[in-house]
């Protein structure tokens, strides 16, 4: 099954439960933090909760591999109405006041489990629902929409939940992932002729890809870029109070300074979706590292309120760029026979990035200047952006070189 047009049938109701799934997410997220704190009174254990929701993707190569080996869909069926029933029972508990921290953390690890798929099933499934030219177009819609969703669920999250109490908005959440499954029902998946065999070792595939990513230099910096992506990001969820307090404004200040990122990479998003068709994957990586290390610096430097926001509309936009670049890279250019396994490396990378950036961090604000952190991750993102622009050249003149 070859898709003649972006917005054919299959696509649409991916897209469309990617959207609606989103908003559950993020008032899931909100919820979760107001829960924990209401049973516990610390939040420390919110940090305990997505770690063990975190855990699980240490095993992502093997869940890459199993969707490089299996036809997906009544998996991710299955498993979305596992995930909505998990939402259920933390509801139903939580109606009779029996509901407990360990629980969360339970569900929470659980939820790990399931949702390790999930990501590299989707990064496998979208480019075989649409033509080729516009899995760039396809990947910048389905950020669009999970941007505007971030955007809408955190903006409007914590009014939902103080109005309706967390437990309605995690039902919400339990909500959409049935609704997502049911969505899944409808897609008619493309049947795939796989390369790879159940009589060859499920170990052996795994380092199989990881071989093939080492095989490749360009391939093997994506990884690398994701993570220096979120040690740069995750990062300013801890220093932009202090740098809010320095610059003389409160938390209505940090919170227009997510939205504003969010706002950029949402724009970005948008005129993706509209001109990107054959995207040029390497050069935009290149622009979009470049950018968010200039407006990181801005963010450091930033005299004033006005500065650091123009900045972090900068950085959102940057991050966006790379991101689906990346992803569509991969998408359109690695092996269809690798690219869950590709993807699952990605998964780990991704999830482990994030803690380890906020270790550190944790570690290093009481002993230095958040500018002093912020310019040392800017440095870092100069040296991978000209680290990934002399592979790309090097790439560039040994095809000039085979052709002539």
């Amino acid at each position: 099954m070859t898709a003649q047009k972006l917005w054919n049938k299959n696509f649409l109701l991916l897209w469309l439960g990617h959207a609606q799934s989103g908003i559950g997410n993020a008032l899931y997220i909100v919820a979760l933090s107001y829960l924990i704190l209401d049973l516990t009174g610390s939040p420390k254990f919110t940090a305990i909760t997505m770690a063990a929701a975190a855990a699980p993707y240490i095993l992502s190569p093997l869940a890459g591999t199993i969707v490089d080996r299996i036809h997906m869909k009544r998996y991710l069926v299955i498993g979305d109405f596992v995930r909505g029933s998990l939402m259920l029972i933390i509801c139903l508990f939580g109606a009779y006041g029996t509901l407990n921290v360990l629980m969360i953390v339970g569900v929470a690890l659980l939820l790990g489990f399931v949702g390790l798929i999930y990501r590299p099933s989707f990064a496998v499934l979208l480019p075989r629902l649409v033509p080729q030219s516009d899995v760039g177009r396809a990947n910048a819609l389905n950020g669009l929409t999970g941007q505007i969703s971030n955007l809408l669920g955190f903006s409007f999250g914590g009014v939902l939940v103080a109005w309706m109490g967390p437990i309605s908005a995690i039902f919400i959440n339990g909500v959409t992932f049935c609704m997502m499954a049911f969505l899944l029902m409808l897609i008619q998946f493309p049947n795939i002729h796989r390369k790879s065999s159940s009589n060859i070792n499920v170990w052996a595939e795994v380092r199989e890809g990881f071989q093939f990513l080492l095989s490749s230099k360009i391939l093997f910096m994506i990884p690398i870029i994701f993570f220096f992506m979120n040690i740069s990001y995750s990062p300013l969820e801890i220093l932009m109070p202090l740098k809010m307090k320095a610059l003389g404004k409160g938390p209505e200040g940090y919170g227009i300074f997510f939205a504003i990122l969010f706002i950029g990479a949402i724009m970005v998003s948008a005129w993706i979706s509209k001109f990107g068709k054959n995207l040029n994957t390497r050069l935009n990586t290149t622009i979009g590292l470049s950018v968010m290390a200039l407006a990181l610096g801005g963010v450091a430097a930033s005299p004033n309120f006005f500065v650091c926001c123009v900045s972090s509309l900068v950085f959102g936009a940057g991050t966006s760029l790379v991101s689906t670049s990346n992803v569509t890279y991969v998408q359109t250019e690695v092996d269809e026979s690798f690219r869950g396994r590709i993807f699952g490396i990605f998964g780990t990378v991704e999830q482990v990035g994030m803690p380890a950036s906020l270790a550190l961090i944790g570690f290093f604000v009481d002993i230095v200047k958040p500018e002093v952190i912020l310019y040392t991750m800017t440095l870092l993102l100069v040296v991978v952006s000209s680290v990934w622009f002399v592979v790309n050249k090097q790439s560039a003149n040994s095809k000039s070189l085979d052709l002539s």
